[in-house]
């Protein structure tokens, strides 16, 4: 069998080939890119937050020359009239959306079912499980209704892609975990099915540069501290190939 090479860290390059499309969120794609990303629980935002998401993405699309209609219409046409607007104005939209997003997940709502041993662990166990196969696994953590981490995928898959077979092989134990609790440890968004467990649309992110390299490790090693998780409620991994390319965070809980 022939050994990959290490993992290599690339900074982003504005001159390199980037796929940019727009779900609710904004994503880019540039092949050799780090991402760091979160993915979360069906029922971490509550509905109430999310119909203002909405009404403040509606009328900063509008303000910019977009619609929603285009939107639902022709998705591609959306795309690319999202990609010709200046990229300042763009970057700070992004940067208010992802601030929004990571602010409201702290507040830990939800039924946090990855508070729990079980469901946690199946997570923990997913994200190894595609490390040197399909992607490169950097920094992560699991917290009780969200996941923050650091990837870099092989070659031949999509970031997309292998988010979604994460979720799927994770959710399809934890639903079979669920299934066995009582109704109080349930999920209390939509009803519980093992595709809706997480919500669809991931958040992610190209890593700029080292130095945007060193701040997501920090922020993943110290998301669970600032809340002041119980060791049990959360599970943080380092990973070695990183510490070549950023100092690995010296204050971890």
């Amino acid at each position: 069998m022939t050994q990959r090479a290490a993992p290599l860290f690339k900074p982003f390059d504005p001159d390199g080939q980037v796929r940019v499309y727009v779900r609710n969120l904004p994503h880019w794609r540039q092949p050799g890119a780090t991402y760091f990303i979160t993915f979360r629980q069906a029922d971490s935002i509550p509905k109430s937050v999310l119909a203002e998401w909405l009404d403040v993405r509606q009328r900063w699309w509008q303000a910019n020359g977009l619609s929603v209609e285009l939107k639902e219409s022709n998705p591609e046409a959306f795309d690319k009239a999202y990609a010709s607007i200046p990229e300042g104005v763009r970057r700070a939209f992004e940067r208010e959306q992802a601030v929004m997003l990571h602010e409201e997940l702290d507040l830990c709502h939800g039924s946090c079912v990855l508070r729990h041993t079980p469901p946690l662990q199946q997570v923990v166990e997913a994200l190894h499980f595609f490390d040197g196969n399909r992607l490169a696994l950097g920094d992560f953590v699991v917290m009780p209704n969200h996941v923050h981490a650091l990837v870099l995928p092989h070659e031949d898959w999509q970031l997309e892609d292998l988010l979604g077979s994460i979720k799927k092989f994770s959710s399809r134990q934890i639903g079979t975990w669920l299934d066995q609790q009582p109704l109080e440890l349930q999920p209390h968004g939509p009803p519980h099915t093992r595709p809706r467990f997480w919500q669809h649309e991931s958040y992610d992110r190209i890593v700029r540069d080292v130095e945007e390299l060193v701040k997501f490790r920090k922020y993943i090693a110290d998301n669970p501290v600032k809340l002041d998780l119980p060791e049990d409620q959360y599970h943080y991994y380092a990973a070695p190939w990183l510490d070549n390319f950023a100092q690995r965070p010296s204050k971890i809980a």
